[in-house]
């Protein structure tokens, strides 16, 4: 495995970094990324490859189940440090939150432990958060059981994390001087479809 990871890098080195010169010294410069990117930290959600950008075109922040906690200005987590940097910082002009099928955080809020599994006390932890969305989901099924369990969490989890954005004062003041436009997209990963939230109508349409 470890031949295997050296041997992409180096072509990496030879090939992508050599005909992309240019690109890369403008680079080792500084960043000006377009976009943020809040994403699942699952091997199977790549933004860079979904988005088919370059380096240095999108901010990427990853956490267990993609999710944004409501803003504390006494807790330092990765996640409210990335949003304070790309926003308040960088200056990104879009901020995507991607959720995905098959998300292993949102199945994990309806898990019954069994004895002797692997205990996940931080996975636990953090998950506490994502209460809010489970707790939505149980409703929606118990009006419509035909739907999809999974699915409906993970895009309940997605349209909370879109609105707890709005704890976020500096996230508040970039959208009301127009310098910041929000976006949730869930992203089916067997088939690589993506479906995008409307805000006003509370749904989600496939692009």
């Amino acid at each position: 495995m470890e031949k295997l990871h050296l041997d992409r890098y180096r072509r990496f080195k030879s090939e992508y970094v050599e005909a992309n010169r240019e690109l890369f010294e403008a680079l080792g410069k500084g960043q000006s990324p377009h976009t943020m990117v809040i994403t699942c930290s699952d091997s199977r959600v790549e933004p860079a490859t979904i988005l088919e950008t370059k380096p240095g075109d999108i901010f990427v922040a990853e956490n267990i189940g993609n999710m944004v906690p409501e803003y504390n200005a006494l807790i330092g987590d990765s996640t409210q440090a990335a949003l304070e940097y790309g926003v308040a910082a960088l200056k990104v002009k879009h901020l995507v939150i991607i959720a995905h099928s098959s998300c292993g955080a949102c199945a994990h809020l309806y898990h019954e432990p069994q004895e002797g599994e692997v205990e996940l006390v931080h996975v636990e932890k953090w998950l506490e958060q994502l209460q809010p969305a489970k707790y939505a989901s149980m409703l929606e099924l118990q009006a419509d059981s035909s739907k999809n369990r999974s699915e409906v969490t993970e895009k309940n989890n997605l349209a909370l994390s879109l609105a707890r954005l709005m704890t976020y004062p500096y996230i508040v003041e970039a959208i009301e001087k127009g310098e910041l436009k929000i976006h949730g997209w869930w992203y089916h990963v067997g088939t690589g479809a993506i479906e995008v939230y409307n805000q006003a109508t509370k749904s989600f349409s496939k692009v």
